[in-house]
């Protein structure tokens, strides 16, 4: 999912701040991986079906939602920090996320693969459960432990990492105020950091 053009802009130079004190990967633009909201992500065996499901689940929530415009709007972000070394920013509220996220599983979960290759990575900072669904569909947010983030960017060094974590403390609220509305839903291929590197399909939300 991705926000309006301003709240893009107001993410990139958050983090584009936060580099003075902790550089954090990817580097976000408005072009080259775009601030977005995960709703699935891994590898799928059959893509027919995934492109077809990003088209079905736009036209259910033009249906569901098309006297509702307001479920597409979140009022602020929430700065947290996820192991290891991720920063996310997590909108409020995020029902439509949970919503979407459900709609794209329940569609999708069948299709979900792990590659041989991709059976050893390091979990650290996983919760049991999380580690369980990366082990079984490849992705670790899944379900119950469904996390709706931007992703801010991630660190490996953990005292830029304390650093940043003081940073935040001081930072004064309005600078986290970050309020916006989902507009666009695509299909993208990831790049490094989970970033969002080609969009394959593009469709703007007519609500």
């Amino acid at each position: 999912m991705i926000s309006n053009d301003a709240t893009i802009q107001e993410i990139v130079r958050l983090q584009q701040q936060l580099a003075a004190v902790c550089p954090l990967q990817p580097i976000l633009g408005k072009d080259t991986n775009l601030p977005h909201m995960t709703l699935l992500q891994g590898r799928f065996s059959d893509l027919a079906k995934v492109y077809q499901s990003i088209h079905d689940l736009r036209n259910y929530w033009e249906q569901k939602y098309l006297q509702q415009p307001e479920v597409f709007s979140f009022d602020w972000l929430k700065c947290v920090y996820k192991p290891p070394g991720w920063y996310f920013l997590q909108p409020h509220p995020h029902t439509i996320g949970d919503v979407g996220h459900q709609f794209c599983f329940n569609a999708l979960k069948d299709t979900m693969i792990l590659l041989d290759s991709e059976c050893q990575k390091d979990m650290f900072g996983y919760t049991p459960s999380e580690a369980l669904n990366y082990q079984k569909y490849g992705y670790r947010y899944i379900g119950q432990d469904f996390y709706p983030h931007f992703t801010l960017g991630q660190t490996g060094d953990r005292l830029t990492s304390i650093a940043l974590d003081t940073w935040m403390q001081l930072v004064p609220t309005q600078q986290l105020n970050i309020s916006g509305r989902f507009v666009r839903l695509t299909l993208y291929r990831v790049g490094s950091y989970g970033s969002h590197r080609e969009s394959l399909i593009d469709l703007k939300i007519d609500i």
